[in-house]
């Protein structure tokens, strides 16, 4: 029985018209991809009115005459599943084969391989597992569509709700896994860790694709998944493009000190603030040079401390690619403060990622008020308490009261996670367990345990992460307190102080190896 080839192409934020793979684009590239599968000559291809003339056009130049496009204002998983359900009965297809238009390396021999294996084991869904993401498609049965648009509109009604993503389909199924049958092509090698995405979705994955396929290109590999998988966690351009966390100082002021925490950076500048003109300023430069990013305002103080805190919050959510993210102590909320922000948050435009456009980190510490007093010097529990409670009432699930361990609250360890992780606590059921930083073991070990991976995994922070003091200094990541900074960004420009922080082949900083020897923070992800 025939199949058919289903392209998602309904996404608002992709780059995946760009002209960049050789003055081809990776929705172009999906095309000659899909005309390639055997036993599969219809093509279906969602867009939205936004990207529906970019997919005419594209199909118009390949000269294309087997393909239908689908256009709706928006999709969430139920319309895509049912899109694909009924373009299969419309054509009298087995099975459809599915996946986001904009991977420019999607892997024909690799496709061929799942299909195979979804015959052969007559499976009603089938992916390829280990590998990066943007290699294979998935592939799902005919009859599987017609009962996961069932589902979607009943017992599992919130994922069919819930936006198209990278992982819908699975999440839809995974809500009855054991009443279907799955298979999966499972990787030579595991690839996860390293979290890479070669779809063109975001600037951060738009670099890594550019790279990987110049790359590529120059050192003549070849153009398949396992092959361009090991080449590319090799590669310092690839695992770092650009950052996807901003960690601010708008405050070098705190309200509570932590009794493990290390001395606060010191601006060197003496400043003890960041100016809110100067903040906009930065913004500008980074909406400008990672499009999408999460932008934290505690590195290293208390943001409650300044005079308008909505007004760093509102100045954030003017750019639909950035959402924010708060830590605090909780001390300094209040009802009006929470209100203010949240008319902030509603009056915003739409956000361009998925990501919650304002996320809230309340640091506890401990389940007891006596060993809260113990922890945090300064603080108030029963005023950090009802901080989640009022955050929570106004950001449901957006509110994280956090645990950090170490080895004198580790006796509350587990009251505290079975409080917060309740679906009717304050948070809703959301916690943070966080564990201890040493600073390269310039502080204490207080850990008590060992988290640390086996085998060293490249940097999440020195790939990924961006702190700036308020004077607009840079670390060369948050272990390196007190030392000259990489760079001023208010002097030099974010994107000339982010490449001055160099990545090794192996995952480490250039300039601080013996540092990095000692820190056992590399393999924490914020964003």
């Amino acid at each position: 029985m025939k199949n058919i080839v289903f392209l998602f192409a309904g996404f608002r934020q992709s780059h995946a018209f760009d002209k960049v793979f050789s003055s081809s684009s990776a929705f172009a590239r999906c095309l000659v991809w899909a005309c390639g599968i055997k036993d599969s000559p219809d093509i279906f291809i969602a867009a939205v009115p936004e990207t529906e003339g970019f997919v005419k056009d594209a199909v118009k130049a390949c000269g294309l005459k087997n393909v239908s496009v689908v256009s709706k204002p928006s999709w969430t998983t139920l319309s895509l599943v049912q899109a694909m359900a009924s373009s299969c009965a419309a054509k009298n297809a087995g099975c459809a084969v599915y996946s986001a238009a904009d991977r420019p390396f999607l892997d024909s021999a690799l496709t061929q391989e799942v299909m195979d294996c979804h015959s052969k084991y007559l499976a009603e869904y089938t992916f390829a597992d280990g590998y990066p993401k943007g290699f294979a498609p998935e592939v799902i049965d005919a009859g599987t569509l017609a009962i996961l648009s069932s589902l979607a509109q009943d017992r599992f009604k919130e994922a069919g709700d819930a936006p198209v993503s990278s992982e819908c389909l699975w999440n839809l199924i995974k809500g009855d896994i054991n009443s279907f049958e799955i298979e999966c092509v499972v990787a030579p090698k595991d690839w996860r860790l390293l979290r890479l995405d070669f779809s063109c979705c975001s600037r951060i994955n738009l670099e890594a694709c550019k790279n990987l396929y110049k790359a590529a290109l120059d050192e003549r590999i070849p153009f398949k998944a396992e092959s361009l998988s090991d080449f590319a966690e090799k590669r310092p351009d690839i695992l770092k493009t650009v950052p996807a966390f901003y960690n601010i100082q708008i405050s070098a002021e705190d309200a509570s000190v932590a009794d493990y925490a290390p001395a606060f950076l010191k601006c060197t500048g003496g400043m003890e603030n960041m100016g809110l003109e100067k903040f906009r300023a930065l913004l500008s430069q980074i909406a400008e040079f990672s499009e999408t990013a999460v932008v934290g305002l505690s590195a290293r103080g208390e943001p409650l401390k300044v005079n308008s805190l909505c007004d760093y919050i509102e100045s954030v959510l003017s750019f639909p690619g950035l959402s924010v993210l708060v830590e605090t102590d909780g001390t300094l909320v209040t009802e009006t403060l929470a209100d203010k922000i949240l008319v902030a948050l509603k009056n915003a435009p739409a956000r361009a990622v998925k990501k919650s456009a304002v996320t809230w980190i309340v640091m506890l510490d401990a389940f007891s008020e006596e060993k809260y007093s113990s922890m945090r010097h300064g603080g108030n529990f029963a005023a950090a308490v009802n901080a989640v409670q009022i955050l929570g009432r106004r950001f449901p699930s957006c509110v994280y009261p956090q645990f950090t361990r170490v080895n004198e609250n580790e006796d509350e360890l587990e009251k505290f996670y079975r409080f917060w992780h309740e679906k009717d606590s304050p948070s809703g059921g959301k916690l943070i367990v966080k564990k201890y930083d040493s600073c390269c073991a310039v502080l204490p070990d207080r850990k008590p345990a060992d988290l640390s991976p086996l085998e060293r995994c490249p940097c999440w922070h020195l790939r990924r992460d961006m702190i700036v003091l308020c004077d607009g200094s840079v670390p060369l990541c948050q272990e390196c307190i007190g030392e000259e900074p990489a760079g001023n960004v208010f002097e030099e420009g974010v994107q000339s102080v982010w490449n001055k922080i160099e990545l090794s082949s192996d995952g480490t900083s250039v300039s601080k190896k013996d540092k990095c020897g000692k820190c056992d923070e590399y393999y924490t992800f914020n964003f």
